[in-house]
């Protein structure tokens, strides 16, 4: 046995919904090294686990719910992961959350919890003191999140953090999410139809004793207290993040031409400050609370007390939008109002949407309309941009597979493949997940970044730093944006905020090795770290690998059309497209591939596979 690393658990729990057992085993010290812990972790296990090609909805598809060694110790680490292969894009997928399920699994005992199977009952999980139980749900489904987190807190315990799905995740809705402490979204992937398949409708985690030990106390503290430092200096120079949380990114985005307006028709919003933290603070001044993630010192989350919406029911508060739903639920579809983003957002949230997906689907459908090229079997239901009743129905068919929201549940993609091949024009996403609220033809080397991404189109993929149009090749920023990779992928596996580029300075790759030397005494510098996080993406790559057949990568290493041919018709990137032009984007990729150590159709050659397998202890099935 391999001596046990300071900064976990020590072990891992395991669900076999299909055979009702539940049992621990050791965490796998002998990779912890090269994998941390979260998103890396999980990566490890998928492809350990998971044999190619099988149905993402089966009960051979297992779910990772994975913790990282910074969370009790470090502050703006309240976080967890969910790796699994994605019933929607039917590749890798690692989504995110915050609030308190990360580290109240933690001191439950676990470093991860893996599950596989499928129930043929209803059931939820209880997890306590090192110890999973399986318990019947059948009261519990057809109930909505709210209703089942405030059932199960009544039965299990009032401290208990709740991860549950509403009823898009029991209809399988290929975007459904699962939503944790309330208000938060396990949001890409439709993992919220994984749950549904495996006819599990929530998981109860009690925080326990559990602690973790530290390899070095004086050095984490010093680390720690640096950091609780620099996000006071963020906060004291006045940063919007630590006032208004994300909705003050709406008007910045449309300034640099990223903000998605009548579904990417658009890239800039004369009227996104309607939108704005500062138009909900004045509308809702003395009714917004904070509610922040565990030890978070930013605190970009917040509530409004629900007694003036007669929508919200027996809630007492409702969720202030974040920019990625205000983006893609407002600006997007054609609405400008606070109250109405309120109730699309709550919507969501109570019958387990992606907002994401959920707006950009809809934006399409919106298009689709509008061009008259919606099928007459669903003419009765076309909608115009701005018709916000009509966008609250659209919701509400999503969720529950009615009617037109039987297509849109399955993503933008699939709608537009059932709808007509020429909708696929103006469907937005890449490897079958939708584009989040940031369009790449502002940014220069963004879409780069879309393009390469194995989950598919996700804005915490890694950022070129630049603040540039794409007036020129995306080459000269992808040492940048591979760094921006690493670091991402480093902050998820240890598992730290991406908000943290948001303290003074922000945190980087050296912070990311400092405080795994601290807390796991894993001696890590900057290019130990890089290792580390390229072996990780590298591995994820692999499982898409084994997913496409006889396909190379680089034939879903792409951007829709629109991004690619249609140039921005205003704004400071008037007249550009996602990259200066198709040679370019053609040479980028190659040359990213070459950075990354890829052969020129973006496949890991051979001899490296073979050399990673071996070092992550993995054989190929």
């Amino acid at each position: 046995m391999t001596k046990p690393i300071p900064g976990y658990t020590g072990k891992i729990g395991f669900v076999d919904l299909t055979h009702n057992k539940t049992w621990n085993e050791e965490t796998p010290w002998e990779i912890i090294p090269h994998v941390i812990g979260g998103k890396g972790l999980g990566a490890w296990y998928l492809y350990k686990l998971l044999p190619p090609r099988i149905d993402p909805l089966g009960p051979e598809n297992i779910f990772i719910i994975a913790t990282g060694p910074a969370q009790l110790v470090m502050p703006i680490a309240g976080r967890y992961t969910i790796v699994t292969k994605s019933p929607h894009t039917g590749l890798y997928i690692d989504s995110h959350s915050g609030g308190h399920v990360g580290p109240a699994l933690k001191t439950a005992g676990y470093d991860a919890i893996i599950v596989k199977g499928a129930s043929k009952e209803p059931v939820w999980l209880t997890v306590q003191d090192q110890q999973i139980h399986i318990n019947n749900a059948r009261d519990l489904w057809g109930l909505n999140t709210y209703q089942t987190e405030q059932q199960i807190k009544e039965q299990h315990d009032k401290k208990a953090k709740i991860l549950s799905i509403g009823p898009a995740g029991e209809k399988l809705v290929r975007i459904s999410s699962v939503i944790n402490d309330q208000f938060r979204a396990i949001g890409r992937g439709g993992i919220g139809a994984l749950w549904g398949a495996k006819k599990l409708k929530a998981i109860s985690i009690l925080p326990g004793d559990h602690q973790i030990t530290i390899a070095d106390e004086e050095m984490t503290k010093q680390v720690e207290q640096e950091l609780r430092q620099r996000s006071a200096a963020n906060r004291e120079k006045g940063h919007l993040l630590y006032k208004h949380g994300t909705s003050w990114l709406i008007d910045i985005a449309s300034e640099l031409d990223q903000l998605p307006t009548l579904n990417f028709q658009y890239a800039t919003d004369p009227e996104a400050h309607k939108l704005s933290g500062y138009a909900f603070e004045e509308k809702y001044k003395h009714k917004i609370r904070p509610k922040p993630c565990y030890k978070c010192t930013i605190v970009c989350s917040y509530v409004i007390k629900a007694d003036q919406f007669r929508w919200a029911g027996e809630q007492k508060y409702v969720q202030h939008p974040e920019y990625e739903t205000l983006a893609l639920l407002g600006t997007n579809v054609g609405v400008h109002d606070t109250e109405k983003l309120l109730h699309f957002n709550n919507l969501c949230t109570l019958y387990g949407l992606d907002t994401i997906s959920t707006g950009n689907t809809i934006g399409w459908f919106l298009e689709t309309s509008q061009k008259g090229m919606v099928p007459p079997e669903y003419d009765a239901e076309k909608a115009e941009f701005g018709d916000e009743k009509a966008i609250l129905d659209l919701i509400k068919k999503i969720a529950y597979r009615q009617g037109v929201g039987k297509v849109l549940s399955m993503g933008v993609k699939k709608a537009a493949q059932q709808f007509n091949s020429e909708a696929l024009q103006w469907a937005i996403q890449v490897k079958g997940l939708e584009m989040p609220a940031w369009d790449p033809r502002g940014k220069l080397g963004l879409g780069l970044s879309y393009a390469v991404t194995p989950v598919g189109a996700s804005h915490l993929r890694g950022w070129p730093v630049t603040r540039d149009p794409p007036n020129r090749s995306a080459k000269e920023v992808i040492p940048s944006l591979i760094e921006q990779t690493d670091l991402k992928i480093l902050k998820d596996s240890l598992i730290m905020c991406h908000f943290t580029h948001s303290i003074y300075p922000a945190l980087n790759i050296d912070d990311t090795a400092k405080i795994l030397t601290a807390i796991t005494g894993i001696q890590t510098d900057y290019e130990k770290a890089r290792k580390i996080a390229h072996n990780i993406w590298t591995l994820t790559r692999l499982f898409n690998e084994r997913e496409y057949k006889n396909d190379p990568p680089r034939k879903y290493d792409n951007l829709p059309p629109r991004l690619m041919n249609e140039p921005l018709p205003t704004g400071r990137a008037k007249g550009m497209t996602a990259f200066i032009s198709h040679q370019d984007f053609e040479e980028s990729l190659t040359e990213l591939y070459k950075q990354r150590g890829l052969d020129e159709l973006g496949k890991v050659p051979e001899k490296a596979k073979q050399h990673l397998l071996s070092t992550l202890h993995l054989n190929e099935h």
